[in-house]
C-alpha cells in the first residue's frame, strides 16, 4: 500500500512538473492585447509619450530660436503666427509608433512570459520597483560612471606601462644596425685617387 502511494505521488509529481514545465516553455506568442497590458503595467506608454513630448518640444524650441535669429525684428503678430503653426502641428504619440514595439515584444516573449510580467508589474513589489527605478538609475549612473572612469584610468595606465615595457624589450631584441662602410671609390673632393 505504501509502495503504491509512493508510486502514485511520484507519477503525480512528474505529471505536474511536466505540465508546469510545458506551461513555462510554451512558445505561444502573446496577443496584442497582452503586450499592451504589459506595456501599460511597466509604464512604457507613459514614458514613451513623455519622451516624445519632450523631444518634440525641443524641436519647437529650436525652430522658434532659428526663426527669431533669422527675423530678430519679427512683430508680435508674426510670432503669434509662428505659435499658431506649432499649435496646429500635431504631436505624435505612443499609439502612432507602437506597432514596431508591440511586434518586438511578440517576437521575443511568449504569452506565458508576458503574463508573468503583467502579474509582477501590477503587484505591489512590481509597482514599487517601477517607482524606484528612476532614482536607482540616476544613482547607478552617477556612482557607477565615476567608478568606471576611475577603473578606465587605472586600466589605461597599467596598459601603457605594460606596452612601454614591451616596446623596450622589442628595442633590445632589434638587431644592431651595421655601420655602413664608407664608399672607397669616392674621396673627400669627389675624385678618385
Amino acid at each position: 500500500m505504501i509502495r503504491r502511494l509512493a508510486v502514485l505521488l511520484l507519477l503525480t509529481g512528474a505529471v505536474g512538473s511536466s505540465a508546469l514545465a510545458q506551461l513555462a516553455l510554451d512558445p505561444s506568442p502573446p496577443s496584442r492585447a497582452q503586450v499592451l497590458q504589459l506595456m501599460s503595467a511597466m509604464g512604457v506608454q507613459q514614458r514613451v509619450d513623455a519622451s516624445l513630448k519632450s523631444a518634440q518640444q525641443k524641436v519647437k524650441d529650436a525652430a522658434r530660436a532659428s526663426f527669431q535669429k533669422s527675423y530678430p525684428d519679427a512683430s508680435p503678430a508674426m510670432m503669434k503666427k509662428l505659435d499658431a503653426i506649432f499649435e496646429s502641428t500635431p504631436v505624435f504619440t505612443f499609439d502612432e509608433i507602437s506597432e514596431p514595439l508591440i511586434a518586438a515584444y511578440e517576437k521575443n516573449l511568449s504569452a506565458v512570459d508576458v503574463q508573468a510580467g503583467i502579474d509582477f508589474y501590477t503587484s505591489e513589489s512590481g509597482r514599487r520597483l517601477l517607482d524606484k527605478l528612476p532614482a536607482i538609475q540616476r544613482e547607478s549612473n552617477t556612482s557607477g560612471g565615476a567608478l568606471v572612469s576611475q577603473k578606465l584610468a587605472a586600466y589605461t595606465e597599467e596598459l601603457e606601462r605594460k606596452l612601454a615595457a614591451l616596446r623596450e624589450e622589442a628595442e633590445q631584441q632589434k638587431p644592431a644596425e651595421k655601420a655602413k662602410p664608407a664608399d672607397a671609390s669616392k674621396s673627400g673632393d669627389g675624385k678618385s685617387k
